[in-house]
C-alpha cells in the first residue's frame, strides 16, 4: 500500500489579501505622517506670520513713540539758539525760554523712563518689595499730593473711603506708579473746573479684594477706543499723543498684573471716565513684610516729578483793526512749541494770535481774518487738516496762506496736507529760520498779488473763470456794486450784508486783496464806470454822476479830479487812446 502525501499551498487569493493589508497599512502610515508634517508646517507658517505681525506692530509702536521726541527736540534746540543769538532778550523772556527748555527736558526724561520701566518689567529677577500697612492712609497721602498739582490746572481732587483702616500687604512703589499714571492721564484730559474722584473701597462680591477707582467727571472716551487703551502695539493706536498716554497705561496694566490684580476702564457721557483697579487684600502670616509707616515712606513725594506750571498769558487773544502789524494765527496744541514760534517773529512787526484748539482757531479766523495761519495736525476740536479744509471752503477765508507743522514725515502725509489746501508743510523738528522764511515768502507773494490787483485799476473780467480766490472775491464784490450803481444810499454796510459778513471782515479782506477798504473800493468802481460813460457816451456830467449814484454834481467833479487828475469835462475832451486808460 502506498502512502499519500498531500501538500497544501495557499491559493492566490489569500496571498493577495495579505499583501493588500500591508499596503493599506503603509498608505495609512504615510497619510498620517503627511497630515502631521502638514499640520506642523501650517503651525510654523502661522507662528512665523504672528511673529512678523508682532514685529511690525512693535516697529510701528516704536516709530510712533519716537515721534514724541521730535517736539521736545524742536523746542529745546530752537529756544537754545534764540538765547544764543538774541542778545537783547529781556530777563523775563530769558526766564520764560529757560523754563520751557527745562519743561521739555523733563518731558523727554519721563518718556525715556517709561520706556525703560516697560522694558524692565520683563526681567523676572527684579524683586517685588511688599510692605504691610494701612492702605487708607497711603491713599490719603497720595490724594493730598495729587491735589496740589490739580489745583494749578483748575481741577478739584476728592478722596473717599468709608473705612478708616485697611491693613494689607501691598507694594508702595508699584501702587504709587499705577495711580500716578492714571491720575496724570485724568488731569491731562480734564477741563478747568472739573472734578477727579479717588475712591477706595472693599469689593462687596469678592470680600478679599479691594477696589481703587479714579473717576474723571469732566471727560469721556470714545467707546471704539476703550478696547485699545492698554494696547500700545495695537494697529488702532490712534494719534501720537494717544500713543504716549498708552505707554503709561500699558505700564500701569503690567504693574497691576504683577500684583495679581485687574484693571478696567468705562466711559459714559453722563458719568465721565472711570478707571478701576482691583487688587487682592491679604496678610500672609507665613511671611513677614516690612511695616509701612507714613513718615518713612520713600515713594510718596512725587511733586518733584510733575510738570512745571504753565507760564502766564504770552499771546494776543484779540486784534485791533487799525493795528498795522501782520497778523499770524497760530493753532498749536503744545504751548511750548507756540512759545518757540512766537520767539521767531518781531513783536513790532507781527501780532500773533494763539489757540490750542482747532474749532477756536476757525472762530478766531472768521473774527479777525489773519494774514497767515500756522497750524499743527493733532489738536482738540478740529484737527489741522479739518481746519485747513474749513478755511479753504470759506469764501471769506480761502485766500489766507496756511502752513502745516507736524511730526508726520512720510510723503503720503505731506500729500494729504497739500490736498487739503496747505501752502507749505514743515516737519518737526524744524529750524526756526525755515519757518520764518516760509512765512516771509508766502506774505511776499500775497503782497505782489495785491500790487497786481491794484495795477489792474478794477479792470476785472467778471465773466472769466480764473480760479484765484482773491479775484473771485473781487468779482463778487464788483458785481454787487455794479448792480447797486445808481443807488445813492449804497454803503459798505449794505455791501457787507450782501456778502453775509461784517464791515470789519469786508475791510480786512479787501485790504488783503487790493490794499484798500470797502469805501475806497466802492468809489473806485463807480469812477471806473464813470470813465467808461464819459469816453463812450454823449452825456452831461449830471447824468454821469446820477448813473454812478452820486447826486451832488460838484462832489462828483471834485472826487473825479482827485482820482484821475482831470475834471470830468476835461476827461471827455481827451483823445480816445488816453481816456480809455
Amino acid at each position: 500500500m502506498y502512502a499519500h502525501l498531500q501538500l497544501l499551498i495557499p491559493g492566490p487569493s489569500l496571498a493577495l489579501s495579505g499583501g493588500n493589508s500591508m499596503n493599506l497599512l503603509l498608505i495609512l502610515l504615510l497619510l498620517i505622517l503627511t497630515i502631521l508634517l502638514l499640520s506642523l508646517y501650517i503651525k510654523r507658517i502661522k507662528h512665523n506670520k504672528e511673529l512678523r505681525q508682532t514685529e511690525l506692530m512693535r516697529a510701528d509702536f516704536f516709530s510712533r513713540t519716537f515721534y514724541q521726541f521730535r517736539t521736545p527736540l524742536t523746542i529745546i534746540s530752537g529756544l537754545s539758539r534764540q538765547l544764543q543769538e538774541e542778545k537783547n532778550n529781556s530777563p523775563q523772556n530769558r526766564l520764560t525760554y529757560l523754563t520751557a527748555i527745562e519743561r521739555q527736558g523733563r518731558s523727554l526724561s519721563n518718556l525715556v523712563n517709561q520706556l525703560l520701566d516697560v522694558s524692565s518689567l520683563r526681567n523676572d529677577n527684579i524683586p517685588i518689595e511688599k510692605e504691610r500697612g494701612n492702605l487708607v492712609t497711603f491713599m490719603e497721602m497720595l490724594a493730598e499730593t495729587f491735589s496740589h498739582f490739580a489745583e494749578k490746572k483748575g481741577v478739584e481732587v476728592v478722596f473717599f473711603c468709608e473705612e478708616k483702616e485697611i491693613i494689607t500687604d501691598f507694594v508702595p512703589r508699584y501702587l504709587n506708579k499705577i495711580l500716578q499714571i492714571l491720575f496724570f492721564n485724568a488731569v491731562s484730559n480734564s477741563n478747568e473746573g472739573s472734578r477727579i474722584l479717588l475712591v477706595l473701597e472693599k469689593n462687596q462680591l469678592r470680600k478679599k479684594n479691594i477696589l481703587i477707582r479714579i473717576i474723571n467727571q469732566g471727560n469721556t472716551i470714545d467707546k471704539a477706543q476703550l478696547p485699545h487703551l492698554f494696547e500700545p502695539f495695537s494697529d488702532d493706536s490712534g494719534s501720537h499723543e494717544q500713543v504716549l498716554e498708552r505707554i503709561g497705561l500699558a505700564l500701569a496694566k503690567q504693574l497691576v498684573l504683577m500684583l495679581h490684580g485687574t484693571i478696567s476702564v468705562d466711559s459714559d457721557q453722563s458719568k465721565g471716565t472711570t478707571f478701576t483697579v482691583e487688587l487682592p487684600c491679604c496678610r500672609k502670616r507665613s511671611r513677614t513684610h516690612a511695616e509701612w509707616l507714613p513718615e518713612n515712606s520713600k515713594y510718596l513725594p512725587i511733586v518733584e516729578k510733575l510738570p512745571i506750571e504753565e507760564d502766564e498769558e504770552l499771546f494776543s487773544t484779540g486784534h485791533n483793526e487799525n493795528d498795522p502789524r501782520t497778523t499770524i494765527l497760530l493753532a498749536e496744541k503744545s504751548r511750548d512749541v507756540a512759545l518757540f514760534i512766537r520767539s521767531l517773529f518781531d513783536e513790532g512787526k507781527y501780532n500773533i494770535l494763539y489757540t490750542n484748539n482747532g474749532e477756536k482757531a476757525l472762530e478766531m479766523a472768521n473774527a479777525y481774518i489773519p494774514d497767515i495761519v500756522i497750524t499743527v495736525i493733532n489738536m482738540p476740536g478740529k484737527n489741522g487738516l479739518e481746519l485747513t479744509s474749513a478755511l479753504r471752503n470759506s469764501p471769506l477765508l480761502n485766500h489766507i496762506p496756511i502752513i502745516i507743522i507736524t511730526v508726520r514725515s512720510t510723503e503720503a502725509d505731506q500729500i494729504e496736507g497739500l490736498k487739503c489746501g496747505a501752502d507749505a508743510y514743515i516737519r518737526k523738528p524744524f529750524e526756526g529760520i525755515e519757518l520764518k522764511l516760509r512765512v516771509e515768502k508766502l506774505l511776499e507773494s500775497r503782497s505782489l498779488l495785491k500790487e497786481k490787483y491794484q495795477r489792474t485799476n478794477i479792470a476785472i473780467d467778471r465773466n472769466g473763470t480764473n480760479g484765484n480766490t482773491n479775484l473771485n472775491f473781487l468779482r463778487q464784490v464788483t458785481d454787487i456794486i455794479h448792480r447797486e450803481m445808481k443807488n445813492p444810499d449804497f454803503s459798505s454796510k449794505m455791501l457787507a450784508d450782501e456778502l453775509a459778513i461784517s464791515v470789519s471782515q469786508l475791510n480786512k479782506r479787501l485790504n488783503t486783496a487790493i490794499g484798500a477798504p470797502s469805501t475806497t473800493y466802492i468809489i473806485q468802481v463807480k469812477l471806473s464806470y464813470a470813465r467808461k460813460i464819459l469816453a463812450s457816451q454823449n452825456k452831461t456830467i449830471g447824468e454821469v454822476a446820477a448813473a454812478c449814484g452820486i447826486i451832488d454834481v460838484n462832489y462828483f467833479s471834485r472826487l473825479f479830479k482827485k482820482h484821475t487828475g482831470v475834471t470830468p469835462t476835461q476827461y471827455q475832451r481827451l483823445p480816445v487812446t488816453q481816456n480809455t486808460m
